[in-house]
């Protein structure tokens, strides 16, 4: 059968009130012409065995949004995939759309006047659409009844491969391990936001990746500088450790022994994505958070229940 934005959007309806949360249930489908994952908003495993809902981790909640459980446990390469989702997106779920490469959104129609739609509007429409449109990644609204598509935004690039601005491929040695990594960039570019890992791409050759903070694809700093203020909630660079996650789901490659090595200590919403992703160590090159202070106290309490090892190599 031959998926359709009708047929997958149906999949998310289907699910979405399986989700736990109490206040917003949010599903999503992500899908190619023959192959499809639908998800909804849900705490990972790893997470919901130590933790009650009610517990954050540090300045995060515990729950996975539905579209980046979506792009973590596909089993095909996200580029070019659609996406159907119950709800409009978060500025956090528009970054993550943009880099995993997905080609086009479709948006139900009745999620417009739920929750988030009426709480968080204005980040959907100036920080959120705001981030599809410089990347070129069309958002339609999608009437289940009528089987008609209304397009919210269509940028006249309608699909643009995305740049590997600020992403480093390298040769790992096989005699070297990610404290010898991190000390070698770090002489190099102390002190900023990165992240390094040893992959497995598509042809079975393993090699370093190194992803630093960047905007969205066609994002501009002076897009940044007018936007920055808006929102006391969202930001619009992208840490590197959730670019990272996204990067590998978009080009099918696989993280070896889930291990990787950051130079300065993660956000707290990129330590949860890890968690749900499978990462099980973070190597440090020193213990200053990248931008959020609550990312130690999430590393923490990760730490202390063996979810992720969290240590900073010997200087």
């Amino acid at each position: 059968m031959i998926l359709t934005p009708f047929t997958a959007m149906q999949k998310a309806i289907a699910i979405v009130n399986d989700s736990e949360h109490k206040k917003n249930k949010i599903a999503a489908c992500l899908y190619t012409k023959h192959e499809y994952i639908a998800r909804h908003n849900h705490r990972p495993p790893v997470l919901s065995k130590h933790f009650t809902p009610d517990i954050r981790i540090g300045q995060s909640s515990q729950f996975i949004h539905a579209e980046v459980a979506c792009i973590f446990e596909s089993d095909f390469a996200t580029e070019g995939a659609f996406l159907c989702v119950t709800d409009p997106f978060c500025p956090n779920c528009a970054k993550a759309i943009c880099e995993s490469g997905v080609a086009h959104v479709y948006i139900d129609h009745k999620g417009l006047d739920k929750d988030f739609a009426l709480r968080r509007g204005d980040d959907f429409e100036s920080l959120s659409l705001l981030m599809l449109e410089k990347a070129g990644i069309p958002v339609s609204i999608l009437h289940r009844k009528d089987e008609k598509i209304e397009p919210l935004i269509a940028p006249p690039i309608l699909t643009r491969k995305g740049s590997a601005k600020g992403i480093e491929f390298f040769h790992w040695d096989e005699n070297t391990n990610i404290s010898d990594c991190l000390d070698k960039f770090r002489i190099r570019q102390s002190h900023t936001a990165w992240v390094i890992a040893r992959i497995m791409e598509n042809n079975n050759q393993e090699t370093g990746i190194l992803v630093f903070e960047e905007l969205t694809s066609g994002l501009t700093p002076h897009d940044y500088s007018k936007k920055q203020n808006l929102s006391d909630k969202y930001r619009f660079p992208v840490d590197p450790l959730n670019r990272l996650l996204f990067f590998v789901r978009r080009k099918g490659f696989e993280i070896i022994d889930k291990a990787v090595g950051c130079n300065l200590h993660p956000a707290s919403r990129a330590l949860v994505n890890a968690s749900d992703y499978g990462i099980t160590n973070i190597y440090l090159g020193e213990m200053s958070p990248d931008h959020d202070t609550q990312g130690l106290d999430a590393g923490k309490i990760l730490h202390e229940n063996n979810i992720i090892s969290i240590q900073q190599i010997l200087k």
